[in-house]
């Protein structure tokens, strides 16, 4: 189901900006504003996304979500105009990452605790594969330049995700009893559950290395190191690989919180020393200049992999077990703080501040680093004492055991 969701993505996510501009003739700049405002939209209803998920279900929200991506998708082919547009491309944001909440909220609800970082990452690595697929097939309608090639391309994205709403379907129902029901655990609960957010930041803020790899590496090649400007991406190529292969063996060191907390740390001086490689790849013979770059893309790649283990034993375990979706949609909002500032952040590294720029990004994940210790203390020493967002009687579940017994002592 993952995998066939992903090959949709991919395929909408790498050819929807040319779909609008080459087949439906809008400005460029009229498309990129509207991307930009529908990648914001869903960011105040994350919250609320997943608290849909904890009412009615995961698995029902995740096919109502499939659902309505299907008919964005096939409405997408009737856009002529800037309003309808923006219209449709923010309501496909809501829903695309309504679905990936509700899917995270899936795996919670069909899955031990001790299984959900594995079976997360074995997720991941298929996500990424269907990425390469979907992006694969992107390209080719890209090449082909044509009105059919373009529909195919987003009628194929619908089809995929159809594909993957009926495998939901297959699934089986959440068993009803009182230990699920949502209204247990107020709203509220989440909101003011300000270690829990924080946390959300942080990984959120290690995200910024995935901008560096699509957007900051390959306008630092053409720009600055005078290498050839495919090189972005061959590594871009490189990441995917590496992130397939190395997902699900490096994540089993999440186990504990001990675990996740050295994963954070490594993660944050994989992506200090990756942005010091970038730096000095310029100005240098074309042999080491590529060899500074494919560094950096290990380094990154490295970091992805681990923040994201951590990042879901974080997002799953000091969650209440009946409000899996809501404390989901609080850990999207804060981790899209990559998706809000990454972009600009990056290309004004690259644009203005070249070498001087990427040395002040190590900085700041050195920084994170430096947060990641006192913030999972906070965290945890809530939930042993029951003053997390989350009432007394979750903060005494399973998940806050587990805190006690294995984060304390390792």
């Amino acid at each position: 189901m993952n995998f066939l969701a992903s090959i949709g993505f991919g395929m909408y996510a790498s050819g929807n900006a040319i779909y609008f501009t080459r087949y439906v003739g809008l400005p460029v700049s009229q498309v990129g504003i509207g991307l930009t405002v529908a990648g914001l939209v869903w960011l105040p209803l994350s919250i609320h996304l997943g608290r849909f998920a904890d009412k009615v279900g995961a698995r029902g929200a995740t096919v109502f979500m499939g659902v309505a991506q299907v008919l964005l998708l096939v409405a997408a082919t009737a856009v002529h105009g800037l309003v309808e547009f923006v219209v449709v491309v923010s309501l496909l944001g809501v829903f695309v990452q309504g679905g990936w909440i509700c899917r995270e909220a899936l795996v919670a609800e069909m899955t031990d605790s001790e299984a959900r970082v594995t079976v997360s990452a074995y997720l991941r690595s298929a996500f990424n594969v269907g990425i390469i697929l979907g992006a694969l097939a992107a390209g080719l309608a890209l090449t082909l330049d044509d009105a059919p090639a373009y529909l195919a391309l987003i009628l194929g994205s619908a089809l995929a995700e159809a594909a993957a709403t009926v495998l939901c379907l297959g699934l089986p129902k959440r068993a009803a009893g009182p230990e699920w029901r949502a209204d247990v655990v107020p709203i509220r609960n989440a909101v003011r559950d300000v270690p829990y957010l924080t946390l959300s930041v942080l990984y959120g803020l290690l995200a910024v290395g995935d901008i560096v790899l699509r957007i900051g590496i390959p306008l630092w090649i053409v720009t600055h190191s005078g290498l050839p400007s495919g090189l972005g991406a061959w590594l871009y190529g490189l990441n995917a690989v590496l992130v397939v292969a190395l997902q699900v063996p490096l994540s089993r060191a999440a186990e504990t919180f001990g675990g996740v907390r050295r994963l954070l740390l490594l993660a944050s001086f994989a992506s200090t020393v990756s942005c010091l490689a970038i730096a000095v790849s310029t100005g240098m013979p074309a042999l080491v200049g590529v060899s500074a770059l494919v560094v950096s893309v290990v380094l990154l790649s490295l970091s992805e992999v681990w923040s994201s283990a951590a990042g879901w034993k974080l997002r799953y375990e000091l969650a209440p077990p009946q409000a899996q979706g809501t404390w989901g949609g609080v850990f999207a909002l804060g981790s899209s703080i990559n998706l809000v500032l990454g972009p600009a952040v990056v290309t004004l590294v690259v644009e203005r501040y070249a070498a001087t720029g990427w040395a002040a990004l190590s900085a700041g994940f050195l920084l994170v680093a430096a947060a990641v210790v006192p913030a999972m203390a906070w965290a945890l020493r809530t939930r042993a004492t029951g003053r997390a967002g989350a009432p007394r009687e979750v903060a005494g579940s399973p998940q806050t055991k587990e805190a006690k017994t294995k984060g304390v002592k390792s």
